[in-house]
């Protein structure tokens, strides 16, 4: 029996495409998320980082009635999408309404969002301006209002890759009628009243805030951590009940910067506050590339408030180390969520066999004289310090960092006083 197109081996043959030295081949096709962006008609920007989205072309997007370009930064084809959007002044976008997660950070403007469930006419409205964050609830009705003499930009970053690869269809993405009760609804008198209560956060019991909307997430109150380096600090937000689009806010106080760890592929960073740096190198060059000769293969980006950079860009695990060198506290955020091995939001499932309520060794901060996959200070490549302080001279920083860290005794030096 034969099918229209395909030939079926005979003898002793094999089927599939077989390239003229007789080898086996498998093509790439797109997915429908590749194709549902090709087919939206407006630019994406792919790259390890961006210094500021503000500065990306952006062209008319018919779907939200704005400017806009996609944000396609490596290692997050397919898992999420960004997206930089422009409204101009004293307009609006189109109403919306998706079976996705969406979070946005407001970069320039301020106005208002109206938020509605299907079959109803009230609205929730929130005011919103410079470096506010928040989250419209899944599958709400919603529209954001530009109230500024000037474009307002946003960026958002949202799970549609996922949602759309997985259903492949648009009408289900954006014509299902379903509201979500869990996450919108009853009296929504205080749903946008923002959260000032600090709790565990489930997965790592470092501090978590419940909240959907973030004032001004440049400047809020960040409890302090000190995971990372001296003085860091940290808050995950949990926004209008999203399980895969979460992340985290953390700030480096100035002259300041982390040990060096490493973790899947996919963490995507954008900058609130300050100026920063981040490099990136893979694992196989080991702790010390510079020293050993491999300096050629670490990634640089440096970025301000408004930048984005893919913090491990991979594929596979990479090393990477984020520095502030300005003269004011660094601030960025983990924009996009879940990451394998990292579990930026609530990591649920963990990718591991063990039962709910179980523990494992947190990795990434732990260091890897300690079976970790953190480099301490200590440890690190010397040219690291050194270029790192030059950095600072030129930029009229202060290196802050305190000395003992740089010591095998001083490697778990936690509390700092900034």
């Amino acid at each position: 029996m034969t099918s229209s197109g395909y030939i079926e081996p005979t003898g002793d043959g094999r089927a599939g495409f077989m390239g003229p030295d007789g080898k086996l081949f498998t093509r790439r096709i797109q997915t429908p998320w590749e194709r549902f962006v090709e087919e939206e008609g407006i630019p994406v920007f792919k790259g390890i980082g961006v210094r500021d989205c503000r500065e990306l072309p952006r062209v008319d997007w018919a779907r939200l009635g704005a400017k806009a370009t996609f944000v396609q930064l490596i290692g997050t084809n397919n898992t999420d999408c960004m997206t930089v959007i422009e409204i101009p002044p004293h307009e609006s976008i189109k109403p919306q309404k998706h079976m996705y997660e969406e979070r946005f950070t407001v970069l320039d403007g301020n106005g208002v969002t109206d938020v509605w469930r299907d079959g109803s006419s009230a609205k929730s409205s929130f005011d919103w301006q410079q470096w506010s964050m928040f989250s419209v609830p899944l599958n709400t009705n919603f529209q954001i209002k530009n109230d500024s003499s000037s474009p307002a930009i946003l960026v958002g970053v949202n799970s549609a890759p996922k949602v759309i690869n997985m259903f492949n269809s648009k009408s289900f993405l954006f014509e299902t009628s379903f509201n979500f009760d869990d996450r919108f609804g009853g009296n929504l008198e205080d749903y946008w009243q923002p959260g000032g209560e600090f709790e565990h956060q489930p997965v790592k019991g470092r501090a978590m805030l419940t909240t959907n909307l973030i004032p001004d997430a440049s400047t809020t109150y960040l409890p302090l951590d000190n995971n990372r380096g001296p003085g860091y600090r940290w808050v995950a937000p949990n926004m209008a009940g999203n399980s895969m689009i979460q992340g985290w806010i953390a700030e480096y106080p100035s002259g300041r910067y982390a040990k060096a760890h490493a973790h899947a592929s996919g963490a995507v960073l954008l900058c609130l506050k300050g100026k920063g740096f981040s490099i990136a190198w893979p694992r196989e060059a080991g702790i010390t590339p510079w020293r050993d000769g491999k300096g050629e293969l670490v990634k640089m980006t440096e970025y301000v408030a408004g930048g984005l950079v893919s913090a491990a860009p991979g594929p596979a695990d990479w090393f990477h180390q984020h520095f502030a060198f300005g003269q004011e506290p660094f601030r960025i955020s983990l924009y996009n969520g879940n990451v394998p091995g990292m579990s930026g939001g609530f990591g649920f499932g963990g990718g591991g066999e063990e039962a709910p309520g179980s523990t494992r060794l947190y990795a990434s901060h732990t260091n890897i004289d300690e079976g970790g996959v953190a480099i301490p200070y200590y440890l690190e490549d010397p040219y690291l310090r050194s270029y790192f302080e030059e950095k600072c001279a030129r930029e009229g920083a202060t290196v802050t960092m305190p000395p003992e860290v740089y010591t095998k005794e001083g490697a778990n030096i936690r509390i700092i006083e900034d």
